[in-house]
């Protein structure tokens, strides 16, 4: 035990899936932990399952009840923190949601309510903190994307836009604070077995199922490690999975060859789950 005050992580969406995951593993390191997440009966229990975890008397472990996808919640929370446990060293802004919608079919409202939280939200958790780590000169920031920030699939014109975005403002903010002691991680995990992803499994299409076979499907506490390590290491892409991987480079180096591929099992699908209704 340490009389030196714990390390402060602040994890948004901490109360199931990847974000409860993370929150566990770091109290079991030592961490104090802030946790953020719409439900407060979910936030309580997430609450009891660190502290149990604890290793150290000085670890402090708060709630908070948090809407990302609403500016003034999400702006409003950190002066909470503040007075409760300090300015986080670490941000995982897990909160997010997923909707697996033909374009055609999603309505205005589905595709903003997605980028309000998948995309504005980690934006307004990442500037309520920022100029306090810029003035404390070191910080880190791991945004929670997708391989769906690099891979558009089938059914996900809604969701991989909010993921692609995610990418592609983490990657500039990068620029921004390196010089300024900040590190920016983000972590692009292929499907997880999580809560969220279970619910999807009732109404996604053959299609869109196939193609997310491709990326492979992973247990959250391997997602759990690989961001652990990513972390520590200061890395900035994190695909955890070797499926994931494999599939990444693929797109990444053959960009024609992918797409190509892509869209051959795309159209075979559709084609095998007309017959399989014409049949049935």
């Amino acid at each position: 035990m340490s009389d030196a005050k714990p390390q402060l992580v602040l994890i948004t969406g901490a109360s199931s899936g990847i974000g409860l995951d993370l929150a566990k593993a770091y109290a079991a390191r030592g961490w104090s932990i802030a946790l953020l997440a719409r439900n407060p009966k979910r936030l309580e229990s997430a609450q009891k399952e660190c502290r149990r975890l604890a290793i150290d008397s000085n670890q402090s472990f708060e709630s908070y009840e948090v809407d990302v996808a609403d500016a003034a919640s999400a702006y409003g929370h950190r002066q909470q923190v503040e007075d409760r446990q300090g300015v986080p060293d670490l941000l995982i802004l897990s909160a997010g949601i997923v909707q697996s919608i033909p374009f055609m079919e999603q309505s205005d409202e589905e595709f903003d309510a997605i980028l309000e939280t998948n995309l504005l939200g980690c934006r307004r958790l990442a500037k309520a903190w920022l100029a306090q780590m810029v003035a404390r000169g070191r910080g880190q920031i791991c945004f929670v994307s997708s391989l769906a920030g690099f891979i558009a699939p089938y059914g996900y014109s809604g969701y991989s836009a909010s993921k692609f975005a995610l990418l592609g403002m983490a990657g500039a903010l990068k620029q921004e604070v390196h010089a300024l002691g900040i590190d920016i991680s983000v972590l692009c995990p292929p499907e997880v077995d999580t809560p969220m992803v279970a619910q999807e499994r009732t109404y996604i299409s053959p299609v869109a199922r196939l193609l997310k076979d491709l990326g492979g499907t992973l247990q959250v506490d391997a997602v759990t490690r690989a961001t652990l390590s990513g972390l520590e290491r200061r890395q900035f892409l994190i695909i955890p999975g070797f499926q994931a991987k494999l599939t990444y480079h693929f797109a990444r180096l053959c960009p024609g060859l992918f797409g190509w591929a892509m869209q051959h099992v795309v159209d075979w699908a559709r084609e095998r789950q007309s017959r399989q209704h014409k049949a049935g």
